[in-house]
């Protein structure tokens, strides 16, 4: 259960607080304004928080599997070493994010547009990337075995010893797109 309620987060999120070790399991943060803040190893297993906007925010080391986040909009965001397992962000837009070394297990990006997304270093095991945009983004030496690439649109794609093993990615158009050693 949260250790907090979101009228509390937003007035924390709004003085530009740092948000540190704090559980917000569970919380409806649907249409939330995240924009700048700060999340250092804080816990949102099952919230749902579509239409939230995550513009220039940063989160490190926090849990965010189980998560509902349809529709949401990332620019400029951080979120390191975080875990994404089981969460779904379709029809998400998501420009100049970086997810390094995060865990995407059977993270749902179906529909979305990722653009210069940095994805180095990062996991993930069926994940679904079904109908997404990827333009001039970076996966390098990410590991995204059994996932679902299939009708995708990369351009620009840079994929440096990349392990697709069992990857589908029927219908595909990968144009100006590298996948050296991968």
């Amino acid at each position: 259960m949260a250790d907090i309620t979101r009228k509390e987060i937003e007035r924390r999120v709004n003085r530009r607080e740092s948000l540190k070790e704090i559980d917000m399991t569970g919380l409806d943060l649907n249409e939330f304004n995240f924009q700048g803040a700060i999340f250092y190893k804080c816990k949102f297993s099952g919230s749902s928080i579509n239409f939230s906007n995550f513009a220039f925010s940063r989160f490190e080391g926090c849990l965010l599997n189980d998560c509902e986040m349809h529709e949401s909009h990332f620019q400029e965001s951080s979120f390191f070493e975080c875990d994404f397992s089981k969460s779904a962000m379709r029809d998400s837009i998501l420009k100049e994010v970086n997810f390094r070394q995060s865990i995407l297990h059977a993270t749902d990006f179906s529909g979305s547009f990722l653009e210069n997304i940095i994805l180095i270093d990062a996991e993930g095991e069926l994940c679904d990337f079904s109908f997404s945009t990827f333009s001039e983004s970076d996966l390098t030496r990410s590991k995204f075995q059994v996932c679902d690439f299939n009708s995708c649109h990369a351009v620009g794609l840079i994929a440096d010893s990349t392990d697709f093993t069992g990857s589908e990615f029927k219908g595909a158009k990968m144009d100006y797109s590298n996948l050296k050693n991968s």
